[in-house]
This record gives C-alpha cells, structure tokens and sequence, in this order.
C-alpha cells in the first residue's frame, strides 16, 4: 500500500469510528451519561482514558498474536441525539491501528479476539462475515468500561483495521481535550 493509499484508508477508517462514536455518545441532556437516565458523567484525564483504551488495545494484539502498527490517537467532542455538538466539553478518546494479518488467517484472527473478548466480558456487538466468506468485521463493548473495539479485515486483505473509542467523560479542570 503506498502512503496516499493508506492516508486515504485512514481517513476513511477514521470516519467509520466517528459515526460508531457519535452513536455511542449520545444524550439528550448535558449532565447524563450515553444510555442512562440521569447519571452524570465521569470526569477524567486524558492521561487515564488514553492508559484505559491502551490496555484495552493490547489485549486485542495479544489474542490476534501479532503487534499494532501505525497506532494513533486523537480526543473529539461528544454529540448530542441531533447531531448537536456538546458546548460543556465533554469529549471521548478514539484510536486506530493496524494488525499485519496474512490473508489466509483473517477470519480466523478474527475469531480468536472475539473468544477472548468474550472471555473478558466484552458484549459482542457485530459479529459478521462478507464478501464471499473471505471478509468480516466484528465489534464488542466493555460492559464496565464502555470501550468499544471495532475489528474490520481491509479489502486489501493484508490487514485488519482496529479501531477503539471511549465512552463520553467530563473534561478535569486545566484541560480541553473537546477543543484540541
């Protein structure tokens, strides 16, 4: 893959985790948390959330038996139900990499990182196969966390794109992660 090629790959791997994130951080009210009624949300650092979803992150390279390339990072503002950008600076983490995974192994690769998300109480949330069998994607939520790992075969088929968002938090006092 030449670099525009994989830019472009990113941008558009970068747009699938927005929208699975502005699913994930909706709410109707400033001061509840995505998907409860009234519980505010927690206040943390970057710092935390960044150690939370890289954690998270190396459990999928350890169950796919192979290192993540190409990781990067970057903190969003949450949205609203409309598609209201949150003025009160609440943000969420999201993060991508790459597994270098021969084609042969993709589905299978796949599959072992579902069996230990499972085994580590993960929900699975998408779990299909495409493209003639050849192809697939998978999700899974941290019922405790609220991270969510996304897990797609490239087209290419020499990779699998993982892509990792936190759920929704209150900025601390002294940063703005929303507005960088």
């Amino acid at each position: 893959m030449n670099r525009y090629t994989t830019r472009s790959w990113r941008l558009s791997f970068a747009t699938v985790a927005l929208a699975i994130a502005v699913a994930a951080c909706t709410s109707g009210k400033a001061d509840e948390k995505p998907g409860s009624k009234g519980e505010p949300l927690q206040t943390k650092s970057v710092a935390e959330v960044l150690q939370l979803v890289q954690t998270r992150a190396q459990g999928v390279a350890d169950a796919a038996g192979g290192p993540l390339e190409n990781w990067s990072t970057n903190t969003v503002p949450c949205e609203g139900q409309r598609g209201e950008i949150a003025d009160d600076g609440r943000w969420y983490l999201g993060a991508s990499a790459n597994l270098q995974v021969a084609p042969a192994d993709q589905l299978a690769t796949l599959a072992r990182v579902r069996e230990a998300l499972r085994q580590q109480g993960y929900e699975i949330t998408e779990d299909r196969t495409f493209a003639g069998g050849t192809r697939g994607s998978l999700s899974a939520r941290d019922p405790d966390t609220m991270v969510t790992v996304t897990l797609t075969t490239t087209k290419s088929l020499d990779q699998v794109a993982v892509g990792l968002l936190s759920d929704c938090y209150m900025p601390v006092p002294g940063e703005e992660p929303a507005n960088v």
